[in-house]
């Protein structure tokens, strides 16, 4: 595993930890056990922190920036498996494994900054407890739930209701009529991210502007007619 530099943790606060699942059921002492192996690690952009194979010793919440989870096909083709973000953690289930070792790359979009935590620590933790292990188990199944909804999205809907759902979620509140999107991510990158090939992407988007739904300026979407995107998703062509 390849790491920049590991520097004591001062940027990110209790508080901020907290609000994150995997903590919020911890009491102060054990929070604070966990709290003592964290490192803060900035990763240049482009930078792996981690390749399909290594031994797994740290879990990873993102403070800032934008990391790709993705693995190699037997042609060398990179496939999207995750776009963690801001407030996400990343690698932690393998925690609960025998094996301990990363079953995917994982590689920095832009210049980020992790938080990363010794996986044996926190293990011991839920060992001694278990009250703890219960509602930790209760997070996860709800964040495991929120990914079988997204995992139905992809499966069950086509290439164009994708996308369509992707300028949805973007929007500031529900219901929004106009908005503007700006992506922080490479346009290939979301297409893997959405199972889609990087022209069918560009094919798409082109659609919904000749449908007067969106404007497209580079990297900006502007959403025009957000309802009209709704009945998209509800029904695609």
């Amino acid at each position: 595993m390849t790491y920049i530099k590991r520097l004591p943790m001062h940027g990110p606060t209790p508080t901020f930890l907290r609000q994150h699942f995997l903590f919020a059921g911890l009491s102060d002492p054990q929070f604070a056990r966990i709290a003592a192996t964290a490192r803060q690690l900035p990763i240049r952009d482009g930078q792996e922190v981690f390749r399909a194979g290594d031994p797994a010793e740290r879990f990873f919440l993102v403070e800032s920036g934008l990391i790709q989870l993705y693995r190699l096909s037997a042609a060398g083709e990179e496939k999207v498996i995750e776009l963690v973000r801001p407030g996400q953690t990343f690698a932690e289930a393998l925690m609960f494994m025998e094996r301990r070792r990363y079953p995917v790359s994982a590689r920095a979009i832009g210049d980020s900054t992790l938080i990363g935590f010794a996986m044996a620590p926190f293990h011991a933790v839920l060992q001694e407890s278990p009250a703890t292990c219960l509602r930790l188990l209760g997070a996860m199944s709800q964040r495991l739930h929120q990914l079988l909804q997204e995992i139905d999205h992809l499966s069950l809907h086509n290439a164009t209701a994708r996308v369509v759902r992707l300028l949805l979620q973007a929007a500031p509140e529900a219901g929004a009529k106009r908005y503007a999107v700006e992506w922080q991510t490479p346009k290939q990158v979301l297409a893997s991210r959405l199972s889609v090939r990087p022209e069918t992407f560009s094919r798409i988007l082109k659609q919904l502007s000749h449908a007067g739904l969106i404007r497209v300026h580079g990297r900006k979407v502007e959403v025009l007619d957000g309802e009209g995107l709704e009945r998209w998703a509800a029904g695609p062509e």
